[in-house]
């Protein structure tokens, strides 16, 4: 199975020490999604393209979700299944 990256907006606590918490996932369509709580995070390969980005392995909508922070460029991206059917998500 294929996976994209798709980059999203958060919605990011910052206590005192620096430490980020994501708390919503922004998408583009103006939906907000509640992290329901992080479960663990730290540095971790993705399935798509990215220089190890950090992983945060969270609760949504009742079931576990991975968001993913790249540093280097200062932005959240999710990965998102491909799907087969459509002909502009296939590469050539």
């Amino acid at each position: 199975m294929e996976y994209e990256k798709r980059y999203v907006g958060m919605q990011v606590r910052f206590d005192e020490s620096g430490k980020m918490t994501p708390l919503a996932v922004l998408w583009e369509d103006g939906r907000t999604i509640p992290v329901d709580r992080v479960i663990s995070f730290g540095r971790a390969a993705a399935r798509v393209g990215s220089v190890m980005p950090v992983r945060y392995v969270c609760m949504i909508g009742g079931r576990e979700r991975e968001l993913y922070y790249e540093s280097a460029c200062r932005r959240w991206f999710v990965e998102m299944k491909r799907r087969e059917d459509d002909p502009a998500q296939r590469s050539e």
